[in-house]
């Protein structure tokens, strides 16, 4: 999920200084590539670069496999999961900032004689503490 200005999915890495960032073993991370677990950049037809949000997502697989015993298969589903969660938490924000801001806007334009903060909605995002 790129933001603008985030500088986390940046391509940087060749492959064996990814793997040797991970403790993991070139052939893993193309592994992992060929199931589709993770897509680095892809130069010409041979280099792959991982940004450091790869970096990240193959630590979370590392994670996932031998500390909690997940199988390739279910960290697919998983990973599927976290990023739906992730892509519902940032519609989450969007409609709870659009709105508060029509809340503000009712206040002021009917000059209601209440305190916004009783009447703002506050959102608390879900983040996955795995790693």
């Amino acid at each position: 999920m790129k933001r603008e200005g985030d500088r986390s999915h940046e391509p940087v890495y060749l492959i064996g200084v990814a793997a040797r960032i991970c403790g993991m073993h070139p052939q893993t991370l193309r592994l992992y590539e060929r199931l589709g677990l993770v897509q680095p950049h892809r130069v010409g037809n041979s280099k792959r670069l991982y940004s450091e949000a790869d970096i990240a997502r193959l630590k979370r697989i590392q994670h996932l496999t031998q500390h909690l015993g997940v199988n390739l298969a279910g960290v697919e589903v998983i990973l599927r999961l976290l990023e739906r969660i992730d892509q519902m938490n940032r519609e989450m924000e969007t409609i709870v900032r659009e709105t508060n801001a029509r809340i503000l806007q009712l206040i002021q334009e009917h000059q209601l004689p209440v305190d916004p903060e009783m009447l703002l909605i506050r959102f608390e995002r879900y983040d996955d503490e795995t790693d």
